[in-house]
Order: structure tokens, then sequence, then C-alpha cells
């Protein structure tokens, strides 16, 4: 695939700073593609200052609902048959695009990704699953005719480059899950479709948490997400495991919590799954309204 096949949207929430970083890398390395800011809190200023940040710089206010909401709302304007979605926290590198493109010369290729490292040069932990497919794409490498890729059951969201094809047949990120196990349970779905996600030989560095702040609320709709997950996909008798499983856990990050409101959160959490009250998350209208439960 060429560049002229794809679009970039970069999903922004109150970091202006990394921001400017990742258009000016987009603008060094890309500087011919289309850059659309998907800004959950829009700030015209902001707007006005960056402007000349990148060549084909647009702009797009959004509901600060959800990381899925954003996606959808960049693939509902988006003109090109590709979609490259990331984080304003993502820096990408001079051969990241061509890299990832070149996994769309396969039609059954929904999905894209790269492998992310912390700005320390670590490769970004996503659990022992995806060491794995660290260490396949690392056995490949040198043994493919062209760039290595190898597929994987989901790719991060961090960034992301989607057929937009296959985001039509599939349907949409699921906004239900509001932060968290969205990338995971999407390309879930594009997989059972028959479409392939493939993790690709080139790397990207990833800030990680930066629009956050270490909010725990978040980190307890991820718990509650992945039961959403499971409950969705997985198998029936796992679920009651899974659920006690949250419960248990969550009970005891509450007993060893120093933070008030810390212990306070996973103790609710405890107390929902014990009575399967998880299919639906405490977040409220937007990510920085208060917790409803």
């Amino acid at each position: 695939m060429r560049q002229e096949a794809v679009e970039v949207a970069v999903i922004h929430h109150r970091t202006p700073t990394l921001l400017a970083q990742a258009l000016e890398r987009l603008a060094a390395f890309a500087p011919d593609v289309p850059v659309r800011v998907i800004d959950t809190a829009f700030d015209p200023s902001l707007a006005l200052q960056l402007e000349g940040a990148h060549p084909h710089l647009s702009w797009l206010g959004a509901a600060n609902h959800s990381f899925a909401d954003a996606v959808n709302t960049a693939a509902r304007h988006a003109r090109r048959p590709l979609l490259l979605h990331m984080n304003a926290d993502v820096m990408i590198g001079p051969d990241t695009l061509s890299a990832l493109l070149e996994a769309f010369d396969d039609p059954r290729v929904a999905a894209a990704g790269p492998q992310a490292r912390t700005p320390a040069g670590a490769l970004q932990d996503q659990g022992l699953p995806y060491r794995l497919h660290h260490a396949r794409l690392r056995w490949r490498r040198g043994r493919a005719a062209g760039r290595a890729s190898v597929d994987v059951p989901w790719l991060s969201g961090c960034l992301q480059v989607l057929r937009l094809g296959a985001l039509e047949a599939v349907g949409g990120f699921d906004a239900r899950l509001r932060f968290y196990n969205e990338d995971l349970e999407w390309c879930v779905r594009a997989r059972r479709h028959g479409w392939r996600c493939l993790l690709v030989d080139v790397e990207v560095v990833h800030v990680g948490g930066a629009a956050t702040n270490g909010n725990v609320a978040f980190a307890v709709e991820g718990v509650r997400g992945g039961y959403a997950f499971m409950r969705r996909h997985g198998m029936p008798w796992l679920r009651p495991l899974h659920r006690w499983g949250i419960a248990g856990g969550a009970w005891l990050t509450a007993q060893r919590a120093h933070d008030p409101a810390h212990r306070a959160a996973w103790r609710a959490l405890a107390e929902r799954s014990a009575r399967d009250d998880l299919v639906t998350s405490c977040l409220g209208a937007r990510l920085d309204d208060e917790p409803l439960c």
C-alpha cells in the first residue's frame, strides 16, 4: 500500500507538549499524509498554536466518552481506505508508516501495529502472552523475505492501522468498554470474521499513562471491562472463576491501599463482583466526570 491510501487520527486529551512532539514526528516522517487531531477536550487556542505543526493538519472536537468512541469518530470522518489512529503520546520513527502499510498488501489484513517501547527503551510490557509474540517476531526477523510480521490475537491501541473495509464489516470499537480492553475486543471480533491482525517488526515510543494521572477509576474500569469481555467472548464455565478472582484480587488490593480513595474504589469493585454487577461501567458520561459508583 502507498501513503496515498492512509490518513492519521491522533487521539488527544490535555497533553499539549506530547501532542506537539507527536505532530513534529509526523511532519518529519509523513509530511504528505493528512493528520486529524481528535481532541476530547477541545481547546481552540491550542489548535491555533499548533496549526502549522503539520502540512495537512485539521482538528476535530469529540466527546470525552471513551477511547473507543474517539476511534469510531475518527473512522466516521476518514476518507481513505486505511486509518492510522494513535495516542498523542506515541512517537513514530522514520520507517513506521511504510513498514505498517506493507502489511496491507495482503487483503485479509484488518489491522497492523508496531512494537511499542517505553521512553527508557524497554519493550512495553503487555503481559506474558505478548512476550511470546515479541519472541516469535524476533525469530522471524532475518527469515522473512520482506519485513517480518506475526499474526497476533490483538494489537495495542496505542497505534494501529485499520482497514476501514474491515471496520465496516466487523463493526466499530465497543464504546461500552470505557477504558482498556476495546482494542482486544475488536481484534477478537475481526479474527472471528476471518481477518488477520499483524504485529510488524517496526518500533514506536509510547510514553503511556500521560492523560490518566494514575486515576484509580481507570484501573478499576480496566478490570471490569476485562470481565465484560470474558462474558461476551469467553467460555461460560470461566465466568464465575473470573468474577470471584476479581472479587478476591480487588479485596486484597483494597486492604493494601494507603490512599483512602483507592481503598474505597477497590472495595466497591470487590462488592460489585461478589454480587455479579459488573456489566455496566461506573464511569460517568465523560471520563473526567466523578464515577457513579
